[in-house]
């Protein structure tokens, strides 16, 4: 495996093939993707260990950077749109959501479809094109 490294204010909470998730001092959980095929039951754990860390942290923010992933599998949206993301507000009050657009335009349609399928829960999405304009939102939020 790769050296992992994070600056000292953020520490790795969770990893598989498909992401990292990272707990930040400034209370948010970050998600890093790697570009390998997406398989359900590994977006899947990556999106479940984001909710127990919201949870134990008292966190409300993600910052989920899309660069390098993949499309999501549409079987994945409708789960992460209609059953992943109300639990997270429900559960943990997620309410603030930094994406970090894809360089795949396909990865971008899937992301945008995803968040238009969210409904009337209350939680707010912006996307950015690199991670310092999302950081520094997510401390506003």
């Amino acid at each position: 495996m790769a050296n992992l490294l994070y600056p000292n204010n953020a520490s790795l909470y969770y990893h598989n093939e498909l992401a990292s998730v990272v707990e930040h001092a400034d209370g948010y959980a970050r998600i890093d993707w790697n570009p390998v095929p997406i398989r359900s039951s590994s977006l899947r754990a990556v999106y479940e260990q984001v909710l127990k860390l919201l949870r134990q942290q008292g966190f409300t923010k993600v910052l989920s950077d899309h660069q390098l992933l993949p499309p999501i599998l549409p079987a994945d949206q409708e789960w992460l749109s209609h059953d992943w993301a109300p639990r997270a507000v429900a559960l943990a009050g997620y309410r603030c959501c930094a994406l970090v657009q894809a360089h795949d335009v396909i990865s971008q349609i899937s992301l945008r479809q995803i968040v238009r399928e969210l409904g009337p829960i209350p939680l707010t999405v912006r996307y950015f094109e690199d991670s310092s304009a999302a950081e520094c939102w997510l401390r506003s939020c």
